[in-house]
């Protein structure tokens, strides 16, 4: 059994993995010992119901990149991808019946497909815009990040064709080697290290029909998304707190998370969600505390984030005050704490 973390609560659709699996294979790369060392079980990658730690699939991502020495790893690995492994996510952007359709999509069952969080459709006079993040704490994402979207990108380029040229994408991961591929996969314009990742498509594009749009099998994925989502109402006190957990992990960079905030995600007015954590015995704020101090362990010692970065990943206005967090959490300064880490291995 593997050693399960709190950040192996976010999870994604196992299916993803094909695409990994696929991509190596054609480099001559084995993933199987690769995936064992990371304690994820290589045939549960080729399911279409299971679900895998985000953390782990992204480590499994950029241990084959540095492997291959390609920076566009996980871009080509989006080639690769089984029809289907996503299952009705995949199905759903495959039969959306009209550009605008598949954006509101993505925006409503993105985070149950794939964990981004943050996720935000705006719609303005010249472009509709989506963006999306992930969570603070999954330190190495870029890989992940280019392959989610060529997959996402495939499924737009069936409906639009060459107009995906006109698509401005914004990506937070640094400007990679070959721009070219970029290009080529996403659109001729793009912008590399933003605050977060962004897509505007121009209006006159919302309304292109999808050749292969299917009504009927649109909202019927539409359907089987939604019922991924898990019933609040009927989650024991303990699973609550842990799905609690799981949405301040993908918020971590907010600075404050009221409880007129998150308890309409769940469906509760804030004095039930608030009475709910008291018969668990804990509060919003505590899990704040606990979910930012193992959160900060891992970033300071399992990434080379600069430990700014990490302030800020994790919702902090300067420095000094995480720094006072991790010296109560820890009884040393981040930087004592990540040296004194390093010294062990």
């Amino acid at each position: 059994m593997p050693h399960l973390r709190l950040i192996d609560e976010i999870t994604i659709v196992a299916g993803l993995g094909s695409a990994i699996s696929g991509y190596a294979q054609s480099l001559g790369i084995d993933i199987k010992p690769i995936a064992k060392s990371l304690d994820i079980d290589p045939d549960v990658l080729q399911s279409m119901t299971a679900r895998v730690s985000l953390d782990r699939l992204c480590r499994l991502l950029e241990t084959c990149a540095t492997l291959a020495d390609d920076d566009t790893f996980g871009l080509q690995c989006a080639g690769f991808l089984t029809p289907g492994a996503t299952g009705p996510f995949g199905y759903g952007l495959m039969s959306a019946p009209t550009v605008r359709d598949y954006l509101k999509f993505v925006d409503e069952h993105l985070y149950y497909a794939t964990n981004a969080s943050d996720t935000q459709l705006e719609f303005g006079e010249k472009f509709a815009s989506l963006s999306w993040t992930f969570a603070p704490v999954i330190a190495k994402r870029d890989q992940y990040t280019d392959m989610s979207l060529a997959m996402a990108f495939n499924r737009l380029r069936q409906i639009i064709g060459d107009e995906i040229d006109t698509l401005l994408v914004e990506l937070e991961r640094p400007k990679p080697k070959n721009t070219n591929l970029f290009k080529k996969a996403f659109s001729k314009h793009i912008e590399y290290s933003r605050r977060i990742n962004r897509v505007h498509v121009p209006v006159h594009l919302l309304d292109a029909v999808n050749p292969k749009g299917d009504i009927r099998l649109f909202t019927l994925m539409d359907l089987q998304c939604r019922a991924m989502r898990p019933e609040i109402s009927s989650l024991s006190e303990q699973n609550f707190v842990s799905q609690v957990r799981r949405y301040m992990q993908m918020r971590m960079n907010e600075r404050d998370i009221s409880l007129e905030e998150i308890s309409p995600y769940f469906s509760l007015s804030a004095r039930t969600f608030q009475r709910r954590l008291a018969e668990a015995g804990t509060n919003l704020n505590t899990l704040r505390d606990e979910v930012r101090r193992e959160a900060s362990h891992t970033l300071l010692t399992e990434s080379e984030l600069p430990i700014a970065d990490i302030c800020y990943r994790l919702g902090y206005s300067a420095p000094s005050a995480f720094s006072r967090s991790v010296s109560r959490w820890f009884g040393m300064t981040p930087k004592a704490l990540r040296e004194s880490m390093s010294r062990n291995y």
